[in-house]
């Protein structure tokens, strides 16, 4: 099967840039969150890199307790 884009196809394709989370800032390290805050300062990169995993993480599991309490309330 081919996937690349046909030109009948409807459907427009978007590519999004991606940027990097990590930012340093004279030797020290933070990341940014989608929502724009600063979390850091660390003295490495993959300190906030694995400290950004963590947020990651933890973001997901708030949603689907989120969603898990809102489904069984429901």
């Amino acid at each position: 099967m081919n996937n690349k884009n046909r030109q009948a196809d409807t459907l427009s394709t978007k590519t999004f840039a991606r940027t990097d989370r990590i930012l340093n800032d004279t030797g020290v390290f933070y990341y940014k969150t989608r929502e724009g805050a600063l979390q850091g300062g660390f003295e490495t990169r993959s300190e906030a890199l694995y400290d950004l995993n963590l947020f990651v993480a933890n973001t997901q599991l708030e949603q689907e307790l989120l969603y898990f309490d809102l489904y069984k309330a429901a």
